[in-house]
């Protein structure tokens, strides 16, 4: 084998744990792929294969095989397959910065017992790329990374730097076709030979193939024909990691998210397919994150180890772009659905053991401030406060629009209907400045999109939250930015967003747009495909184009969010979703003393938990974006 190739094949797999067949079909699949795998291996020495940076692979396969362990050791000690570093390869805008960091905390985890994890930050597929995504790998020893999607049109070339909002970076490889363009190389030389002339296209070296595409094997006799082929290039099967040792230093920043279609499709429409369950999903996230692990943590219980570990790896995997994501066959959601179902159960079990129902009168505060009387991360009696119904408040509309689109992308086929906000009531606790909103429908239609409008100044943009920070955003009118997804001036938010002094709160992710005017929020897309190859708004297929009835979202759906008024800044925004995305929560008397917190109007929760004995916090902070962790004993 070549020692220094110019040409650095990388054989792999992208392995969708479910998407337009479920995990029971794909498994079946896995199983085959990798024991064919772990057979070539021993006969071609020079073979390495990539496992998609997602540990879920591996375990999904030594589920079915557990007698094939040592193989799988043998072969991550030899440097023949990648481990880690992910658990599964996550949506980064539709789950919590926290279960991001989780998922990662698992992969790493589940890596080093097999092996040597692969600490590269691999994220071939992911529709955009959060702004603090450096600042997590980074936090987790990763100083590297390798994107597809949502890279904006800067002449970055192949390496960029790219930088979180607190200023972590990391260096960058852009995977500038997309992870398959180097799939089914031919094993005949003088083909192979004029294939790779192809695929080194760039002026400057070295080059990156990935020999790989969706659910496919190993190249069996790849090694082989790379040497007969000797391209002009010298070529050879080698690793992501010896690709970055050999590339060039990094010839531009971008700083924040990567969620540009100017390079790649980045398939807004899969912020709103399946809403329910991403708010279902959601609501899981901040019942474990908020009120179930700090809640243990204080009560000096022995801390659940294994059920939280079990409530964990559902959300994780649930995680996995498909899925969360809404774009897969309706079986993959109904199964989605029944994770979410068995990890809640679990949870409310651990609040049981608690006891948590015989003393209704404390109450947890999970937030960084000062509550209802209750100090933060503390238990106590809290002041009471009347509910009162208000008004809703003037000028609020539901926008109806026609969508011949899919699961992936909106699609317009008719002008959107404007009418008085019907089935939403609103009430006030106590002197709050939040108007709390509850919305009933009862989606009888098909192939359509509701949203609700919000009066709001946007000509200056929207400030939004993301997974531990905020991000700043333009208006933008429809059409005004060129990419390979058209009309889709659509953007994700974490449980707020904030234009022309108004806040939208949400208990989620959510996706919003900036009209003249307005600030709407979708609440359902009705879309019955998950692909269709003839949209104006996007060029081709984005899967395959199989009916997803239950994409249609029939039948009734309660909503809850907050406006508030008068917004000063985005940190009140924030501070004020935090109070109602995250409520008091029921508590066990005698909790530990809370650990002490900065005073900072600025600092946000994100965990408070027990890890290998010892209790750990995690805070981010909205002035200078910094996440910080503290060991508290």
């Amino acid at each position: 084998m070549l020692t220094e190739p110019q040409v650095h094949v990388v054989p792999h797999t992208h392995w969708d744990r479910e998407w337009y067949l479920p995990f029971a079909v794909y498994r079946r699949r896995l199983v085959e792929l990798v024991d064919s795998l772990l057979l070539a291996l021993p006969r071609e020495p020079g073979l390495r294969f990539h496992l998609d940076g997602q540990m879920a692979v591996v375990d999904d396969y030594l589920e079915a095989r557990p007698e094939r362990l040592p193989a799988i050791r043998s072969a991550a000690a030899a440097g023949r397959i990648s481990l880690g570093p992910w658990y599964t390869l996550p949506d980064e805008h539709l789950v919590s910065g926290e279960s991001l960091l989780r998922n990662l905390e698992l992969g790493l985890e589940r890596a080093g017992e097999l092996g040597q994890p692969m600490l590269i930050g691999y994220l071939p597929d992911q529709f955009g790329h959060t702004a603090q995504m450096p600042q997590l790998l980074r936090l987790r020893g990763i100083d590297s990374a390798i994107v597809w999607r949502g890279v904006p049109e800067r002449g970055l070339g192949g390496v960029f730097s790219w930088e979180a909002l607190n200023g972590s970076t990391v260096r960058t490889v852009h995977l500038q076709r997309g992870y398959g363009h180097g799939k089914e190389l031919p094993l005949n030389a003088p083909e192979l030979r004029e294939r790779l002339e192809l695929e080194s296209w760039a002026d400057q070296g070295p080059w990156l193939v990935m020999a790989g595409d969706d659910h496919l094997s190993a190249p069996v006799g790849l090694d082989a024909a790379l040497g007969a082929a000797a391209p002009a290039r010298p070529a050879a099967i080698s690793s992501l990691a010896a690709f970055l040792e050999a590339a060039p230093p990094a010839s531009g920043v971008v700083r924040g998210e990567l969620h540009s279609a100017a390079t790649s499709f980045v398939l807004k429409g899969t912020l709103s397919s399946r809403f329910p369950l991403k708010l279902e999903h959601a609501a899981l996230e901040r019942l474990v994150e908020r009120r179930l692990e700090p809640i243990w943590t204080l009560s000096g219980r022995p801390w659940p180890e294994r059920e939280l570990r079990y409530i964990w790896r559902q959300l994780i995997l649930n995680s996995a772009h498909d899925s969360i994501c809404g774009c897969s066959a309706d079986q993959v959601h109904e199964q989605a659905t029944a994770r979410i179902d068995r990890a809640a159960r679990a949870a409310g079990m651990l609040f049981r053991r608690l006891g948590v129902e015989e003393v209704p009168e404390t109450f947890f505060n999970p937030s960084a401030f000062e509550r209802l009387g209750i100090p933060p991360l503390a238990s106590g009696s809290p002041e009471r406060v009347e509910a009162r119904t208000v008004p809703v408040p003037a000028g609020l509309l539901l926008e109806d629009q026609p969508d011949r689109g899919d699961l992936y992308t909106f699609e317009p086929a008719g002008a959107p209907v404007r009418g008085a906000a019907a089935g939403i009531s609103a009430e006030r606790l106590g002197d709050e400045p939040l108007i709390r909103l509850q919305i009933d429908l009862d989606n009888q239609e098909r192939n359509h999109r509701l949203r609700l409008l919000i009066p709001a100044e946007t000509s200056a943009g929207a400030w939004a939250g993301v997974a531990f920070g905020a991000v700043q955003r333009p208006f933008r009118a429809p059409g005004t930015e060129p990419g390979r997804e058209y009309d889709l001036p659509t953007d994700p938010a974490r449980e707020w967003v904030l234009a022309g002094g108004v806040g939208v709160i949400l208990p989620g992710p959510f996706e919003y747009q900036l009209l003249e005017g307005y600030l709407a929020v979708t609440l359902l897309r009705s879309v019955g495909n998950l692909s269709l190859g003839d949209l104006s708004n996007r060029p081709g297929h984005a899967g395959p184009g199989i009916a997803t009835p239950g994409g249609q979202q029939l039948g009734p759906h309660h909503f809850e969010l907050a406006i508030l008024p008068d917004a000063s800044d985005q940190v009140e925004t924030a501070r004020w979703a935090d109070v109602f995305c995250h409520p008091l929560a029921l508590a066990p008397a005698g909790l530990a003393a809370p650990p002490k917190l900065s005073g900072r109007r600025t600092e946000i929760v994100s965990a408070l938990r027990r890890v290998r004995g010892r209790a750990q916090l995690r805070t981010y902070d909205l002035a200078d974006f910094r996440i910080s962790e503290r060991w508290l004993d």
